[in-house]
């Protein structure tokens, strides 16, 4: 037989789920049951306004624990890329002149312009590339400063100086071996701005010897590795 003292706290959460109150919102006020919550509540009628309130509570608990959830998983994830990141990182021990060689080979490969005999050249955005590129020119290709020129591609809302000054910065190139910017126009670039606040720096070094030199040790690359 049910206890007065039941038959109040039944009579309570009755009025809580008469108001709205979701099972979950109701134990956390009273710690009862699940089975016992579900067996008080199952024939009980509440009005339209009850349901929705219901409702609403449900989806805004179901959304915040699949946000907590993603969250986590988001975090379990960039902590993994992260561990797998930081030890290939520490397998890459000194880097010898001649592995510098076949790196900046193998960049200038994907990303240099061929076409041109007596010169190389070669544009990017990514400053790390770029700072690799410049040691390839100067410690491997035996390329001096005076030989090597910048032009940075840009947006028509940029600005310059903050430009010329980053890149300037990373070569480590005075700013007299820089042409004047090329203003990027077209509707492709638009997407690009947010993206590349520094454009894109393409570099003119050398003459017909580093050309020749580079282009032997891309084709040394492609003998050796098939």
């Amino acid at each position: 037989m049910a206890t007065s003292s039941n038959k109040g706290l039944k009579l309570r959460i009755i009025s809580l789920r008469k108001r709205g109150k979701t099972h979950g919102e109701i134990r956390e006020i009273y710690n009862v049951p699940k089975g016992t919550l579900s067996a008080w509540l199952k024939n009980i009628k509440i009005s339209t306004e009850a349901k929705r309130k219901i409702q609403q509570q449900t989806y805004k608990r179901w959304k915040n624990a699949n946000e907590i959830f993603i969250k986590r998983r988001v975090q379990e994830a960039w902590e993994k890329r992260t561990r797998i990141q930081n030890k290939s990182q520490r397998e890459i021990k000194k880097v010898s002149l001649n592995d510098l060689k076949l790196i900046g080979a193998a960049l200038y490969w994907a990303e240099g312009n061929q076409k041109y005999k007596n010169q190389l050249r070669f544009s990017n955005s990514n400053p790390e590339i770029i700072k690799i590129i410049m040691e390839f020119f100067r410690r491997v290709c035996e390329i001096s400063n005076e030989k090597i020129k910048g032009r940075a591609h840009t947006y028509p809302d940029t600005n310059y100086n903050k430009t010329l000054n980053f890149w300037t910065k990373l070569t480590k190139l005075p700013k007299k071996n820089f042409y004047k910017p090329q203003i990027q126009i077209s509707k492709a670039s638009k997407r690009k701005r947010n993206i590349l606040p520094y454009g894109t720096l393409h570099l003119n070094a050398g003459n017909t010897e580093s050309m020749c030199k580079v282009r032997g040790w891309i084709q040394g690359i492609a003998n050796k590795s098939c």
